[in-house]
């Protein structure tokens, strides 16, 4: 009985022990401007902006994090990406679909902070001038599991869709706002 009861006491300590990592990301919404000329009643943009400047991943019993998971959870159409720059030995696979990033490691929390800071969202689909402002506006998740199959809380990104009538000039690029 009395080894019974120490496995017991060595699984509540070990459990109690094991933290979720933890990640954060601003909490106000970024601004994804569609801009058309006067001449036409579409909108279109063809930037990408940075989801996250400070995003931050921690972790209080491992510094080592396993998977990220960044999903387009509200509005997601045709033509959404995201996309993140490269960090090793992180290895990022897109799923349009469901508009789903999967960044895999297993790696330190610093390299999926930064890999967080990488990520942008581009919309390659055309609006019409109906459909713009507001209508189209996208929540992005952000999620981590750190190497003991911890997950973290979901934190949130929203984007702001919205549309403005300005002159273009062919061969310059369009630039987005980023609040």
């Amino acid at each position: 009985m009395l080894l019974l009861g120490s496995l017991f006491l060595t699984f509540l300590v070990c459990y109690a022990l094991s933290a979720a990592p933890v990640v954060n990301v601003e909490n106000f919404p970024l601004t994804y401007e569609y801009y058309n000329s006067y001449q036409s009643t579409q909108f279109i943009n063809d930037t990408a902006i940075l989801l996250s400047k400070a995003a931050t991943v921690t972790d209080a019993d491992s510094d080592n994090i396993q998977t990220a998971v960044i999903q387009i959870t509200h509005g997601l159409i045709s033509g959404d990406t995201l996309s993140y720059t490269d960090v090793s030995p992180i290895v990022g696979v897109y799923s349009p679909e469901d508009g789903k990033l999967t960044l895999t490691g297993p790696t330190t929390a610093a390299n999926f902070q930064v890999a967080l800071r990488s990520i942008y969202f581009k919309a390659t689909e055309t609006y019409h001038l109906l459909d713009v402002p507001n209508k189209h506006n996208k929540l992005v998740s952000f999620k981590v599991t750190d190497v003991n199959s911890d997950a973290s809380a979901i934190d949130n990104r929203a984007i702001n869709i919205t549309g403005a009538t300005r002159v273009y000039t062919e061969g310059v690029p369009l630039i987005a706002q980023v609040n």
